[in-house]
């Protein structure tokens, strides 16, 4: 008889009680995002595209992950081959193949019981709790709303599958050094997607041709439940005196974008968002939908005073050290966004006869410590979330700084050389993809700026801080390209 265990995971590290408690409500909070394994035969068996194995420690190691809760199941009379046959079945039938993987329906957690109960002929399966988080969570009348998040939180993406389409069943095959896995992002507003425009075959630093925005928009209802209460309960210092109605048609226009906008209806919105950021109250809520209403400019040709008013408070708790991981992550999410918008970029942000402004310098400098990937806890979902933002935002930055026409031979600003300087620097520990790929943009467009390029590459030649680790696993494309530039 051999002992079968039970590894439960929480993907989201921590944070499902309080996301799903603040969206949710206390009735149907979350506690964890549950994701589980069956540990048998000195393996680890789940399911992500298909049904996949390798042992305990190389899953934990390249996934940068750790189980809340190892416990026995019980014990089994199958031997390794005859469990694992019936995995291969289970592939070939459709029931957990590649295709099959559902987040609701068909997850890692489904698979876990059904190899309990039939696979090893366990009397019971996993905990029932577990089984019932997708129903808990769309018993809220919001459930579906974040599903986003439990979507971005799942394992499936980026592990490595054993079940080809030819339905063959094999183990997990770990390399000495596991090449760096997509860590899942805190919410789905962090994980900024890339935007390509330009045909295959040109370059990788041509296809990234616009700005790195974070568009979601589906939870712009469930921030409008929480930030437009009735006038009594508004906060003393809030500057908006309106009816709740006409708040909430105003904010739910941040859901569509194409819709126009006046400047009064602008005003409007940044007013009401910074009362509740200003005072720290629903201020995830807040900061997510200030990062749509910066992507908001009026028809008309206008100053953007509530651009710069939103940005500046927004930088400065940034500064101050006054925000939670998480909302440091939303708060990059908005600088980026303002600093993306190309009609509408914060004159704060802007540099004024090749001088930036302190407030400026500090962000960027703060910025480039957020994307330190040798912190304490750096592989953790709120790390991983926070350094993705911040990344964004540094490549949001470059590309301004970039822009122009010269001979290359230009002289770098004091942000250009800290932006360079610090995306090369300890770039070789960065083991999240999506991080270390906007590291290597930043560092690409800086280094091909028609204005000060030929400058920028002298200075990294002749500082000589690009070592080996400078080619990436994750994206050795991207890398080579970039160290073309330096002639490396």
């Amino acid at each position: 008889m051999t002992e079968v265990h039970l590894a439960i995971y929480d993907l989201s590290m921590g944070m499902a009680r309080n996301l799903s408690a603040q969206f949710l409500g206390p009735a149907h909070t979350i506690d964890i995002i549950p994701h589980t394994a069956l540990i048998v035969f000195g393996q680890e068996y789940f399911f992500g595209r298909g049904i996949e194995w390798c042992t305990p420690n190389e899953f934990r190691q390249t996934r940068g992950i750790h189980p809340i809760e190892v416990k026995l199941l019980g014990r089994t009379n199958k031997t390794k081959a005859e469990f694992e046959a019936w995995c291969a079945e289970q592939g070939r039938n459709g029931h957990f193949g590649v295709e099959s993987y559902d987040l609701l329906t068909r997850n890692c957690n489904n698979f876990s019981n059904e190899a309990a109960l039939h696979g090893l002929n366990l009397p019971t399966g996993i905990p029932q709790w577990i089984l019932d988080v997708p129903s808990n969570f769309l018993s809220s009348p919001m459930g579906m709303m974040i599903r986003p998040i439990l979507e971005g939180m799942q394992l499936s993406n980026n592990a490595p599958t054993n079940m080809p389409h030819n339905g063959a069943f094999r183990p997990v095959h770990t390399p000495v050094h596991p090449a760096p896995v997509a860590t899942p992002a805190a919410s789905p507003w962090a994980n900024i997607p890339k935007q390509e425009s330009k045909p295959a075959g040109t370059s990788i630093l041509d296809k990234q041709t616009g700005p790195l925005l974070s568009t979601e928009t589906g939870v712009v209802s469930a921030c409008i439940a929480k930030l437009v209460t009735k006038q009594d309960d508004l906060p003393h210092s809030s500057e908006v005196k309106v009816e709740e109605q006409n708040t909430a048609e105003l904010l739910s226009k941040l859901a569509d974008s194409n819709v126009e906008w006046t400047q009064n209806e602008i005003k409007v919105v940044h007013q009401h968002l910074r009362s509740f950021i200003e005072n720290g109250v629903h201020l995830s809520f807040a900061l997510m939908l200030m990062r749509l209403a910066v992507l908001k400019h009026p028809t008309c040709e206008a100053p953007n005073d509530e651009q710069c008013a939103s940005t500046k408070l927004v930088a400065d708790l940034l500064l101050e050290g006054k925000l939670s991981l998480a909302n440091q992550s939303l708060g990059f999410c908005v600088l980026s966004n303002a600093i993306g918008s190309n009609n509408n970029v914060p004159s704060w942000m802007r540099s004024d006869g090749g001088e930036d402004s302190e407030l400026f310098l500090q962000l960027i400098d703060v910025a480039l410590k957020s994307c330190d990937p040798t912190l304490d806890g750096a592989r953790t979902t709120p790390h991983v979330s926070l350094r993705q933002s911040a990344a964004a935002f540094l490549y949001n930055v470059s590309r301004i700084l970039a822009e122009g026409d010269g001979d290359g031979t230009h002289e770098l600003s004091e942000s250009t050389m800290s932006i360079l300087i610090g995306c090369i620097e300890n770039i070789a520990d960065e083991k999240d993809v999506t991080t270390l790929k906007r590291r290597y943009l930043c560092i690409g467009q800086l280094l091909r700026s028609k204005k000060f390029g030929k400058t920028a590459v002298g200075l990294v030649q002749d500082l000589g801080i690009v070592d080996g680790g400078f080619q990436s696993q994750a994206d050795d494309a991207l890398a080579k390209e970039v160290s073309s530039l330096l002639n490396v």
